[in-house]
């Protein structure tokens, strides 16, 4: 018996799993024991993990429907996106906007182009959203290979369902992590990477077994991987995932009573009918075979006869049932999802009459934009280190951390996202009571432009100011003498008549301070 060949994109669907590797040539027992014990932890969280992805993908088929859908509609497959909306709702709202630090805000370190070089404003958002999915992502920082046209500093993103990490409790960081970099066409994996204290070590699966390919220092004294974690607690570290236990009871609700609402237009589209005293020879051929019921429905001129009593069939319709409390339930159930997931409930389709005002909308956002804010916050921590790696895995960086270094901050966008007409006004009465604010590149943040805009503003505002001192160079300018009543040259320090000055502060002005006497004015 031959099977076909099914390209599997995780293992769970083939019921294969991984087994650790006992021996490797070049490997020590140390980092053999290190890497099944990440195996073990990966493949136990493997099924957890793809059930939510299933509901992110809105894959997740029910197991139990209910006795209210017919066998012919059982297998009609509906989905509700729900879940999807609720990641990309916090994930969208957590953007990165560039590391700062204590004594150079403007790119610290140079760090921007080993984020450019590794596509990181790209990267980011897409371990943002596999961490709402999963409840952590990782980021792992490893030397690049030049020669193969890799960067300098290699910066990988890798999802909870290709990555594990053991959590160290004392040191608040990974002891160890491990991550899958290539499967076969079966879904099995081939080739993956285990990150230590002082090196990363590749292996690839061979006919003759697992072999090492690469081995590398990376002289950080610590993992070169952090976690992304969602809603961290003391019991949990690895965090949380949007997609919590609730979120799917939810979903599953709301996909069965689609699944109703749909079983209830199928028969509001075919009216049901009560036909008494009909002849039976009434809905038959000339060849005595029974006419089809839905020909009979369709027909354009159709004819009964009368029964053997001789009396005229009477029709009634039965009254069809409405779908408005299906209707009424999906709100129910999105105003219960809505206070799992923060998600305002105007998100998940459920429109009322009048219109939100500005101020009710700010409000069904507020707990949603506390969540982000948290969410950045621990983000930013996990980036921070992301931050300190590159630079110390760099030949011209230091090569350990210094206290300059250690103020190396992650900087995020508003997630309450307000319009630059709110954040502009807000900025205005900040600067009248505190004027210096507007020399500061923190105002041009907090109004919402971006740091390439900011960027370019600061770049005109240079530009303006250097043709403008030129200008006055080439073509200066005659002002009027307060003390005199005279004209004088612009940036002239003697008087018309040779002598001198003083200006309100009792300097003298005219000649170098110290040098001959001074006329009082």
């Amino acid at each position: 018996m031959t099977y076909s060949i099914v390209q599997a994109t995780d293992l769970t669907s083939m019921g294969v799993t991984l087994t650790p590797p006992s021996y490797v040539q070049g490997v020590d027992d140390t980092n053999i024991d290190l890497l099944a014990r990440l195996i073990m932890q990966w493949q136990a969280k493997r099924a957890r993990n793809k059930l939510k992805t299933d509901y992110w993908d809105g894959k997740h088929k029910l197991d139990h429907i209910g006795f209210s859908i017919p066998p012919a509609l059982r297998k009609l497959e509906e989905v509700v996106g729900w879940p999807a909306k609720a990641v990309q709702a916090h994930a969208e709202r957590c953007m990165f906007d560039g590391f700062v630090a204590k004594n150079d805000s403007d790119d610290p370190y140079g760090i921007q182009r080993t984020l450019v070089d590794n596509r990181f404003d790209i990267e980011l958002p897409m371990a943002i959203t596999s961490t709402m999915v999963h409840s952590c992502a990782f980021i792992a920082v490893t030397p690049g290979d030049i020669a193969a046209g890799e960067p300098e500093v290699l910066v990988m993103t890798k999802s909870a369902q290709w990555a594990s990490g053991l959590w160290n409790w004392r040191t608040r960081a990974l002891d160890a992590a491990f991550a899958v970099n290539d499967v076969d066409d079966y879904g099995r994996p081939v080739e993956m990477t285990l990150y230590t204290t002082d090196r990363t070590i590749r292996l690839r699966n061979t006919a003759a077994g697992w072999r090492l390919i690469d081995e590398r220092s990376h002289g950080l004294n610590r993992v070169p991987v952090e976690p992304l974690v969602y809603r961290p607690t003391l019991d949990r570290p690895f965090g949380s995932s949007v997609i919590s236990r609730a979120v799917m009871s939810i979903t599953d609700d709301a996909v069965r009573t689609v699944l109703r609402s749909e079983t209830s237009a199928e028969f509001y589209s075919a009216p049901q009918y009560l036909l008494l005293g009909a002849d039976p020879d009434s809905f038959k051929d000339d060849d005595g075979k029974p006419i089809p019921v839905w020909e009979f429905i369709v027909g354009r001129i159709n004819m009964l006869s009368k029964d053997e009593d001789g009396d005229v069939p009477k029709l009634e319709q039965i009254s069809q049932q409405s779908v408005q409390p299906h209707i009424e339930q999906m709100r129910e159930l999105a105003c219960r999802f809505a206070g799992e997931t923060n998600v305002p409930v105007s998100s998940l389709g459920v429109v009322t009459d009048n219109p939100s005002s500005a101020e009710a909308m700010h409000a069904a956002e507020k707990d949603l934009v506390i969540d982000c804010a948290a969410a950045t916050r621990v983000f930013g921590a996990a980036l921070r280190r992301v931050g300190q790696d590159i630079v110390m895995m760099r030949s011209d960086g230091p090569n350990e951390m210094d206290d300059e270094l250690a103020t190396l901050t992650a900087r995020w966008r508003n997630p309450a996202l307000p319009s630059v007409i709110d954040a502009g006004d807000a900025m205005v009465k900040l600067i009248d009571a505190f004027p210096w604010l507007a020399d500061t590149t923190v105002a041009l943040e907090e109004v919402g432009f971006t740091d390439e805009q900011i960027t370019r503003l600061l770049a005109e505002k240079r530009r303006n100011q250097a043709m403008g001192s030129l200008d006055q160079l080439l073509n200066p300018k005659e002002v009027p003498d307060a003390q005199q009543g005279g004209p004088r040259q612009a940036g002239g320090g003697a008087e018309p008549d040779g002598g001198t000055r003083t200006d309100g502060s009792g300097q003298t002005v005219g000649q170098p301070q110290g040098a001959g006497g001074s006329d009082t004015a």
